[in-house]
């Protein structure tokens, strides 16, 4: 193997740990949460839904990178993860993976499936698009129907709604409490998960190849979620492993492809970016993330 490979294979590994043991965790909190729950008192319930929550919200991180840069090579592993990921999240893995890939044709512009309403603010935006994968709106599942381009991604989207809605159903019937709350936390969740959207496209211009997106360097932000922050590079190379996107969005900088508005070093999750897209998504076409004092 040369330099070359060995840069390649530390990039884009054949098993991606980092984020296969984030995925793990939310395994060993879901068996646990299963296994337990009946002998757990209200208090304990309660922790473990806002636990789950955070594990729920950080594997994201990894279901966003894995649609675009598979964590597991091997077929099989692969298959089975993009399953498991998609429960955990609670999203239908294959039709998730077709809205997500029109964003990224569209860039939150004309055509994008998930692009918010005129006028609509970041709180509804969030509500509505959290209850939409459970409420099976006709015109999303139509979208993502037609987008299945072979017979094999319809059977898997068939499979992924059996996973989530049927891993939800069955818990429901055996224990009411826990599937609800498992449902209401994933809920929640997904919300988070859409706020993330509005953040990381907040003052950004579909029309503009060097506007598509915001880059955050929060050096927290971008270790533990795996440099989500670097949006704009995202965008541009989408098929970019996560550990690449740092040099990449250094390239960018250099060929002025990133605009000094559409920089922070502030973290999408931070209650000052937070704050900014509730007040000004849906009030101003301009808004955009601010810096940190």
């Amino acid at each position: 193997m040369n330099r070359t490979d060995m840069n390649a294979s530390r990039m884009d590994p054949r098993l991606d740990l980092p984020s296969l043991a984030v995925h793990a965790l939310w395994a060993l909190w879901l068996v646990a949460t299963v296994a337990l729950w009946s002998s757990w008192a209200v208090s304990a319930r309660v922790a473990s839904m806002v636990l789950g929550w955070a594990v729920m919200f950080w594997n994201y991180a990894v279901l966003h990178n894995h649609m675009h840069v598979p964590i597991a090579k091997p077929k099989a592993l692969k298959w089975l993860v993009s399953r498991t990921l998609g429960l955990a999240c609670g999203f239908a893995y294959r039709g998730y993976y077709l809205h997500h890939f029109n964003h990224h044709r569209y860039n939150d512009g004309d055509g994008d499936w998930g692009r918010r309403h005129p006028g609509e603010g970041a709180l509804r935006y969030c509500v509505r698009w959290a209850l939409t994968p459970w409420l099976w709106p006709l015109d999303t599942l139509k979208k993502v129907w037609g987008a299945c381009k072979t017979r094999g991604q319809k059977v898997e989207l068939f499979i992924d709604f059996a996973v989530v809605d049927g891993t939800l159903l069955a818990l429901t019937l055996w224990q009411p409490s826990l599937g609800l709350s498992l449902l209401g936390t994933l809920i929640v969740t997904q919300a988070c998960i859409h706020y993330l959207n509005l953040a990381a496209h907040l003052g950004a211009d579909a029309r503009e190849r060097s506007r598509l997106a915001v880059t955050s360097t929060s050096r927290f932000y971008n270790r533990w979620f795996f440099n989500a922050g670097y949006h704009q590079a995202h965008h541009l190379k989408p098929q970019t492993p996560w550990r690449a996107l740092p040099e990449v969005t250094a390239t960018l900088d250099g060929q002025g492809q990133l605009p000094a508005d559409l920089q922070t070093d502030v973290s999408p999750i931070s209650p000052v970016w937070a704050a900014q897209v509730a007040t000004r998504v849906g009030a101003e076409p301009g808004a955009t993330p601010g810096v940190s004092a």
